[in-house]
């Protein structure tokens, strides 16, 4: 590091890091074995009284209603609260208490939500009908995204979910993807013509032209159709469907046939008039409905439903516990500094205690000895046949301890990468283009070696095993397939070992280039996409690809704190980068089967490695938005409530 990287972050981030450690039993290969399977057993009959705690129906209305009325109550004060309503004051209360009182903060954060949700779309008629009819409303979808924080798939699933928990207030006739109002051909045709009438009055103001011309001249289209379109329309929606947004598809592609356009916003288009023809019928309803319901009856109370497995046990610090500890956290946290390990004892009433070492990795003794402080244990029994007594310890401390710097170092001695102050990225399934830069640097052997490991796995002996499964389950050799079955789940565990290990080398790899590279600005493309209904490789390339923004995150606070001042990271649409040459401006010919990754451009004839090229696009896209917003004009629209459809 630099002597600059005092002077990167002033606040220093506070964050907790987990890691898992085993505990070493005394004595012979026999005696070890028997202690783990004994100390095993005393902790998954601990962790079945925990379970039975925390679904206690007056602990969890209890820790509820605290966190209602406090949400940043102390979690002691907290639990003692708990215990006397409940009168347990067990010592495995207390964890039980601790991770119901955390739950319910999750459960009481998404109530929070849906409230504001539902005050939204209160004052959004057409957005409301939209997400009650759909379960889904694109629009909202981005607003929620920049408001909230938080992933767009995370909007998805939230939304679609609080449609399907809505039916419990709903009337029988309006139950989710059932039978909506009975429409007739004439109210439909009227109903395209009122859409095309109002959205042409809103959306031709001179300065949202741009944007929504195309919306606008697919709705003229529909409307001058309306004999051919009223009858797709009108059997949609007096149809039941299994899942209506699904079904908007196969819609859009009969619509686009009969109409010879497959354009890109037909499918809003749509989706719009349908919202304007159900809009008389079910509008007040939809409109009383959410402004009576309440979202503590629509959010499910925590641990309603029970999941395979059982949860850790919290040790808490500074409490007579059930596993004994050699002091409060502060204590532990010098022992593991200056010994890298101390005892921990089980104990059961009228049985000999058991006592082991946790024993603490290298690397995490290294956290401790640059400032990380233990926060508390949590442990856990392990089903057999391995019976291993898994140990779990919450570091805390600032970001920049658990950065390391080693793999950076290693990749910064066989990359080769030119100064620049731009660099862009360009994201692809797991393979040789994964990675593409701006300034083609090349991915090291490291990651070529875990390519072809998956890749074997991938398409040789998964597909072999999966034939051998399903021969022997035809012959009805139940040993074998058993034995087969065995196998290809150690297979699969491995792939997905083989694709972790791929993410993790990730950040450290892109933060060697661009200090490399001595960069201002990071661009990469905004890769949120959502696998669901895609089917093939493009489903296969979309979950294989690393998009986790923590992965890019952290390659930047790492060249950051090196380079000694902050690189912005910057995330771009990629619409449209991999189909046009950077050099000339023509179109790429990218065939999946013969040229996909090095394609020729159809204007100058020149072979073009496509992944790198959209690189090269993503930065030139990138310094375009920033010049946008830096430039102030009288034209910019707010991005306060999302009232307008594009």
């Amino acid at each position: 590091m630099t002597a600059g990287s005092s002077q990167v972050l002033k606040q220093k981030n506070i964050v907790v890091r987990t890691y898992q450690m085993g505990v070493k039993f005394p004595g012979t290969r026999e005696e070890r074995r028997a202690l783990e399977r004994e100390a095993n057993q005393r902790i998954k009959g601990l962790q079945v009284q925990q379970e039975d705690i925390i679904r206690e129906k007056k602990a969890v209305q209890r820790a509820l209603n605290l966190v209602r009325s406090d949400y940043r109550k102390n979690p002691k004060y907290a639990i003692y609260e708990i215990s006397k309503v409940t009168k347990n004051s067990r010592n495995i209360a207390v964890s039980a208490y601790s991770i119901l009182f955390t739950a319910s903060k999750i459960t009481v954060d998404k109530e929070r939500k849906v409230a504001d949700f539902f005050s939204l779309i209160l004052n959004m008629p057409e957005r409301a009908i939209e997400w009650f009819v759909f379960g889904r409303s694109p629009i909202l979808e981005n607003y929620l995204v920049k408001k909230w924080g938080v992933s767009r798939i995370y909007i998805i699933n939230f939304i679609h979910g609080l449609r399907r928990q809505f039916d419990k207030i709903c009337p029988s006739n309006l139950k989710y993807n059932s039978s909506l109002p009975l429409l007739s051909q004439k109210e439909v045709e009227k109903s395209i013509g009122t859409c095309y009438k109002k959205k042409c009055r809103d959306l031709t103001v001179p300065e949202l032209m741009k944007k929504t011309e195309n919306f606008v001249l697919i709705l003229q289209t529909l409307q001058a159709n309306t004999d051919i379109i009223a009858p797709f329309l009108t059997s949609w929606i007096n149809t039941v469907h299994s899942s209506r947004w699904m079904s908007m598809e196969k819609l859009r592609d009969n619509v686009a046939e009969a109409l010879g356009n497959k354009n890109r916003s037909l499918f809003s288009a749509l989706r719009t008039i349908i919202v304007f023809a159900l809009f008389p019928d079910i509008g007040k309803t939809v409109h009383d409905l959410i402004k009576k319901a309440q979202p503590e009856k629509l959010i499910n109370p925590p641990f309603k439903r029970r999941k395979k497995g059982r949860r850790p046990i919290l040790l808490l610090m500074g409490d007579r516990h059930i596993v004994m500890r050699p002091g409060n956290a502060s204590y532990m946290t010098f022992l593991a500094r200056a010994d890298g390990k101390f005892d921990l004892s089980f104990l059961l009433k009228n049985h000999p205690r058991i006592t082991g070492e946790l024993i603490f990795p290298k690397r995490v003794r290294e956290y401790l000895i640059n400032g990380a402080k233990i926060r508390c244990l949590s442990i856990r029994s392990d089903p057999p046949p391995g019976y291993k007594v898994r140990v779990y310890v919450y570091l805390e401390g600032p970001e920049e301890i658990f950065l390391n710097y080693n793999l950076v170092k290693e990749f910064m001695k066989v990359i080769k990468s030119p100064k620049t102050d731009f660099v862009g990225l360009d994201v692809n399934r797991i393979g040789n283009h994964m990675l593409a830069l701006s300034n083609e640097v090349k991915l090291p052997k490291n990651y070529k070696v875990l390519f072809e490991r998956y890749r074997v796995l991938d398409t040789k002996k998964i597909p072999e095993l999966h034939h051998n499964l399903t021969f022997k389950a035809k012959k009805k050799k139940a040993v074998s397939y058993y034995k087969t079955k065995g196998e290809l789940n150690r297979i699969h565990k491995r792939k997905k070992n083989i694709v972790k290990e791929i993410r993790n080398l990730i950040p450290h790899f892109l933060a060697a280039v661009m200090i490399k590279s001595r960069c201002k600005i990071f661009f990469m493309e905004d890769i949120e996409i959502d696998p669901r209904g895609k089917r093939g490789a493009l489903a296969k390339a979309i979950r294989s690809m690393p998009k986790s923004a923590n992965i890019f995150e952290k390659a930047v606070k790492m060249a950051s704190i090196v380079l000694g001042y902050n690189i912005k990271l910057e995330r771009v649409n990629s619409r449209g980068t991999s189909r046009y040459h950077h050099s000339c401006g023509g179109t790429i010919d990218r065939d999946p089967r013969n040229h996909y990754d090095i394609a020729p451009c159809k204007k100058c004839g020149k072979k073009v490695n496509s992944h790198t090229n959209a690189a090269k696009n993503i930065v030139e896209k990138g310094l375009i938005k920033l010049k946008l917003q830096n430039r102030s004009s009288p034209h910019t629209r707010s991005m306060g409530t999302p009232n307008k459809q594009n």
